[in-house]
């Protein structure tokens, strides 16, 4: 809306428009001045000013507005500076280098370049070109032959700057000149630019010399001018004594130019040299290197080849040098010469490195001597030598002539980083150096653990190793092993923080020095024995009947080497398996004997290693009984001890074996004698016997689990009922049953005596099934009938005991009958030995028993097929009385469809029905039912049902979906969310309340439901859905929280409302407050104490029989209301008791200037009864 000032300022600025524009008009068109008088004649002209709609009158398609002049041409040249003029189109550069030529001359100490550059310049004004050339220095610029404007900037070299004229593009043509210098070394002379970049570049070298091998880079396309092709008068033409080489190389950021030089020096004068030497000397087993550089300083003369003496004894491994072109070694004077051709004679200096080697025969001791490298024809030669000694090596100087040890600190930086063990200086050549090489014997200690697996049919050791080596490596192991026993690998392996040995091969030989070679195939080896004497036994290296033992002299002890394919230093590891076959039937069966074994320890040699120890552990199977009888070197130690340092190579499984032994030893002979015998077998067998009661049969099933420990056993002796041996049967594939005969004598009366074997004896842990069948007489309802359990019994074990299952089905009943006999009740579903489904009873005994029990028939009764587990209702009533429902249950059912009626008018969401989280179809029935279809839901597993549909309504009644099949329902929860500004003043019907108030900050009580309705989904769906129902169903409100056992259909089942506008309860709390207080304004205290007392008892009252209605009154509002009566009170009462008169003064008292004749005494009337009496003191009239 446009206020007036804003108005009345825009009718003023149009009545101006207005008349200047009328004005003007009025000049245009009148008569030209003729200089005859006119009459002029006023026109009256109306100018209407809209003032209310002025927006609605200008501000439209074909209306004028009218300015004044300038103020159009200052708008108009506004708009056309805001208008973007067109851009001109400029080329993408301003210049550019088309074309260059360049030639370089090669000069005494610098490279000169000419160069011409055309230059194409695009672009009008001023443009800059960049010339490069930041590492060369610019002699002379022309363009157009005048000086050319060049600039320089630090780190990105020249540029040129030129200023064209016109827009149309002009060829301009550059004269540069430039120099740079050489950068040389021995052999090589090279130079580089950062020359201007052109597509076109050409490049003209010249080097005043002829024949110098000339190298240009980048080498795009390059030749050198011949001699014979140039022509005679050309300026350009190529000169006798000169190398012209012709190139282009393209747009390329750096040019270089490399030659050889041409030497010059003294003319027939010899060149005079003097050489430093540093000769190197490394000195490893079998051989010795030397590396020498010499160093030359030249003067006089040049110096063409070199001519070095060697040793004749040394091999010339090489001799290089940049400038060596070929070298060659002849034999002089007892001294090999070696003769070496330069590429460049060297004028100043040349430097050598001559590299030789010898090698020197495998002995303990090896004499050494320092090779000398002397440079032939030189002045003076001075230099040091070093030495340098492998670590298992020891070195000592027996003879120096000529040297001068010096300190580490004194030699060239070169050296300083390398401790060498000797260093001389010498002053001249020859000199002497002579070394005694000794090796460095290595010191070894071996930590050892040895486990020894004894198995019937075998002996198995497993040797593990630990070595620290230090000061020299090894590359081979050696241990002695006792006799008889088969090398089946040797091999390293890593242990704890050592590393693996590298094993190339490994063999066997005895004490007389007879090779017992080994053959290994994958990881076993077969050994053949070194004597051809004895019998097969003894070459098999199998024990003797009676005892198992070597020869106590040594003399059959073989020894195991290992060779190693590197060499092994620090701390490393081998595992050596050996293993024995065992022929001694005192193993394979219990016959009460032992067989005895002695076992010599596996040592490392005592000349092999400086110190030795280690553990052993002997591992038996639970079926041999092994005692130790005589032991030599040995210390018994607990099995955690001597696990301590190395874990177990592979601990075996418990059936196989467990330690029963374990020793310590350390330097010296060690020996175990023990004895090992096999113990008798132990056995133990379980029962269960599994009674199934069905229509007319009894089914019985009886499980044998049998446990052998030890030893095995061919046989297990049942003992069966006669009535029962012939309906029996073995169930169990490959086992037999044989009835004994003649039967034992200890078989009891009735019963028959079976002997199960199988395919093999009976080891370890199986099980025996057996079943049978008794036919029973038909049961009639009501009817029971009485069933003796039959009594498996196994004899001949150590232990036996079992249980009974008692299995019925859905129309039979069991029970025991009387008291069972040393039984024992367990409960069927966890204590049985091997579970069994539906058992109804069970029984478990240790001794002989007996059992009798009643089977007895039922008639079956139909049952609700579907049960709700747990159900919740969520309804939203919105202030556009619509409901939204969502209603979860929790159920199972063995129905294919289940029927459910909503309430009239029900619209349906998106998806009205998920089961277990996934949306499903929900079928239409007759009026207000529905199916729910429960495919591929099982009976037996509880499921979640989701429904949602919204309804018109205000929520005075409430009905949740009703199930007509009559589910059997647990516990159902009604979750009502009404609008904020609705108050809930009573709810009735067969629901009981499910939440508590709670008072918030504005004194107002809020229903807060027990549980919340989060946690109430959460028990509903049990985890049994993917997703939370609550996340995507909106709630909004204030909810109300009811539950109910077995609801019943409406309408008797539902929960009905009454609720008002909270504005109104608000109003009406207040008034009917305020309006009472007002009424007992003129009332007397106690009147307003009665009445306040008995709204006191009406709110109380209601609180017991409406408790939502009073939650809803006691609020901030009635206190408010309150709170204004007692201020309307107190100042009523304050009002009254400033208005009240004076009361009358006391007589006798002081008036303190109070005007008394203002109150008349009033007479007092005499007291009834009571005469008036005489004044006895005076005299007077009788007024009697």
């Amino acid at each position: 809306m446009i206020s007036k000032p804003r108005l009345l300022l825009s009718a003023t600025a149009l009545l101006g428009v207005a008349v200047f524009f009328a004005a003007a008009v009025a000049i245009a068109q009148g008569p030209a001045d003729d200089g005859t008088k006119t009459e002029r004649s006023i026109h009256e002209q109306d100018i209407y000013i809209p003032y209310e709609k002025l927006r609605e009158v200008f501000e439209k398609h074909g209306r004028g507005v009218f300015l004044p002049y300038e103020k159009f041409q200052e708008l108009w040249r506004a708009a056309r500076e805001k208008t973007p003029r067109a851009a001109d189109e400029k080329p993408p550069v301003g210049a550019l280098i088309t074309e260059i030529e360049n030639e370089a001359t090669v000069e005494k100490d610098v490279v000169r370049v000419k160069a011409k550059l055309k230059i194409e310049v695009l672009a009008e004004g001023w443009n800059s070109i960049p010339l490069r050339l930041s590492d060369a220095a610019i002699t002379r610029a022309a363009l157009g032959g005048k000086p050319a404007r060049i600039i320089g900037t630090p780190g990105q070299g020249y540029k040129l700057l030129i200023d064209k004229k016109g827009k149309q593009p002009e060829t301009m043509e550059l004269d540069i000149e430039y120099a740079k210098t050489i950068a040389r070394a021995p052999g090589r002379n090279s130079v580089s630019f950062q020359s201007p970049q052109a597509p076109v570049s050409r490049w003209r070298v010249v080097i005043p010399q002829s024949g110098v091998k000339v190298d240009l880079h980048p080498l795009i396309a390059a030749t050198e001018v011949p001699a014979e092709k140039t022509a005679e008068g050309d300026p350009t033409a190529k000169k006798p004594d000169e190398t012209v080489i012709l190139a282009f190389v393209g747009a390329a950021p750096m040019v270089r130019i490399d030659w050889t030089p041409k030497a010059e020096g003294a003319t027939g004068l010899a060149a005079m040299a003097s050489v430093q030497a540093e000769g190197q000397v490394w000195i490893d087993e079998g051989v010795s290197r030397c590396r020498t550089t010499l160093a030359y300083s030249i003067s006089r003369a040049e110096l063409a080849q070199l001519e070095i003496d060697v040793p004749a004894g040394q091999k010339v491994a090489n001799l290089f040098d940049a400038n060596i072109r070929q070298w060659s070694v002849k034999t002089v004077e007892g001294r090999q010469r070696i003769t070496a051709q330069l590429f460049e004679p060297a004028k100043e200096s040349q430097q050598v490195i001559v590299e030789l080697e010898k090698f020197f025969p495998d002995r303990p001791k090896n004499s050494i001597d320092v090779p000398v490298v002397k440079a032939v024809g030189a002045g003076r030669q001075q230099g040091v030598v070093v030495v340098k000694v492998a670590e298992s090596l020891r070195a000592e100087a027996v003879k120096t002539s000529g040297l001068l040890q010096v300190d580490a600190a004194e030699l060239p930086p070169a050296l300083k980083r390398t401790k060498w063990e000797f260093a001389y200086r010498y002053a001249t050549v020859p000199f002497t150096l002579t070394l005694d090489i000794e090796k460095v014997q290595p010191r070894i200690t071996v930590d050892s653990l040895l486990e020894v697996d004894l198995q019937p049919d075998r002996l198995t050791l497993d040797l593990t190793a630990v070595y620290t080596i230090e000061k020299a490596g090894v590359f081979r192991l050696e241990w002695d092993i006792p006799p008889g026993f088969d090398v089946r690998h040797v091999r390293g392996e890593p242990v704890g923080g050592a590393a693996a040995v590298q094993v190339d091969s490994h063999f066997i030989e005895g004490d007389n020095n007879n090779l017992v070679p080994t053959l290994r195939v994958g990881t076993h080896s077969l050994r053949r024995s070194a004597s051809a004497t004895g019998d097969d036994a003894e070459r098999r290296g199998q024990p003797v009947p009676t005892e198992d033992r070597g020869n106590e002299d040594g003399s059959n002890k073989t020894r195991l080497a290992a060779n190693l394919s590197r060499k092994a230093i620090g701390k490393v590891a081998l595992r050596v398996r050996l293993q024995k076959d065992l022929h001694r039937p005192e193993l394979l069966t219990p016959t009460g004997k032992a067989a005895r074994f002695t076992l010599p320890i596996p040592r490392v040699p005592e000349a092999a290693a400086e110190r030795s120890t280690g553990r052993m552990v002997v591992y038996a199977p639970e079926s041999l009984r092994v005692n130790t009888e005589k032991t030599a070197g040995l210390r018994s130690i607990s099995v955690r001890e001597a696990f301590e340092t190395m874990r177990p190579t592979r601990p075996p499984a418990p059936t196989e074996g467990r330690p029963v032994l374990a020793f310590a030893y350390s330097q010296g002979p060690a020996e175990l004698t023990f004895a090992a015998e096999r113990r008798k077998p132990q056995v133990t067998v379980r029962q269960l016997m599994v009674a199934r009661v069905e229509e007319g049969v009894v089914k019985f099933d009886f499980t044998l689990f049998h446990d052998v420990r030890y030893s095995g056993v061919k046989s297990l002796r049942l003992d069966v009922p006669a009535d029962v041996a012939a309906a029996l049967r073995v169930v169990t594939p490959g086992v037999r049953e044989n009835t004994i005969a003649p039967p034992p004598d200890d078989l009891e009366k009735g019963y028959v005596a079976w002997r199960l074997s199988g395919d093999a004896e009976f080891l370890g842990k199986g099980k025996i099934k057996l079943s049978w069948e008794k036919k029973i007489e038909k049961l009639d309802v009501g009817k029971s009938v009485e069933l003796t359990m039959p009594r498996l019994i196994p004899r001949e074990v150590d232990r036996a005991w079992g249980q009974i299952a008692l299995v019925k089905s859905e129309t039979i009943d069991v029970h025991p009958s009387g008291e069972p006999k040393l039984l024992r009740p367990i409960d069927p579903q966890r204590d049985l030995i091997d579970p069994v489904p539906a058992a109804a009873r069970a029984f478990e005994f240790h001794d002989d028993w007996e059992l009798k029990i009643v089977a007895t028939r039922y008639e079956l009764e139909e049952v609700k097929r579907t049960s709700i587990e747990r159900a919740l209702v969520r309804m939203v009533v919105t202030q556009a009385d619509v409901i939204s429902v969502q209603s979860l249950y929790r159920m199972r059912s063995a129905r294919q469809r289940l029927t459910v009626q909503l309430p009239a008018g029900a619209e349906f969401d998106a998806q009205p029905l998920r089961i277990g989280g996934r949306p499903a179809t929900l079928e239409k029935g007759g009026g207000n039912g529905y199916y729910i279809p429960l495919t591929g839901v099982g009976a037996d597993k509880p499921f979640v049902i989701e429904l949602r549909y919204t309804l018109k309504g205000d929520g005075s009644r409430i009905d949740p979906p009703v199930f007509p099949q009559e589910p059997a329902v647990v516990k159902e929860y009604l979750c009502v969310y009404l609008p904020e500004t609705q108050k809930l003043l009573n709810a009735w019907g067969p629901w009981t309340e499910e939440f508590r108030w709670r008072c918030d900050g504005w004194l107002r009580w809020r229903p807060e439901p027990v549980p919340g309705p989060a946690a109430l989904v959460d028990w509903v769906q049990g985890g049994l859905t993917p997703g939370n129902p609550a996340e995507d169903f909106a709630a909004d409100g204030e909810p109300y929280l009811f539950s109910t056992l077995r609801p019943a259909p409406p309408p008797e089942g539902s929960l009905r409302f009454n609720t008002i506008d909270g504005r109104w309860l608000s109003g009406l709390v207040f008034i009917a407050t305020v309006l009472l207080g007002l009424l007992l304004l003129p009332a007397r205290l106690p009147a307003r104490a009665l009445a306040v007392g008995a709204a006191v008892i009406v709110l109380v009252l209601a609180g017991v029989f409406l408790p939502i209605f009073s939650m809803q009154v006691l609020n901030g509002v009635l206190l408010s209301a309150i709170f204004v009566v007692a201020v309307t009170w107190t100042a009523v009462a304050v009002a009254r008791r400033s208005c009240r008169k004076p009361s009358k003064p006391e007589v006798g008292s002081r008036d303190h200037g109070v005007d008394l004749s203002k109150y008349q005494p009033e007479p007092s009337a005499p007291d009834a009864g009571e005469s008036p009496k005489q004044d006895d003191g005076e005299g007077g009239r009788d007024n009697a």
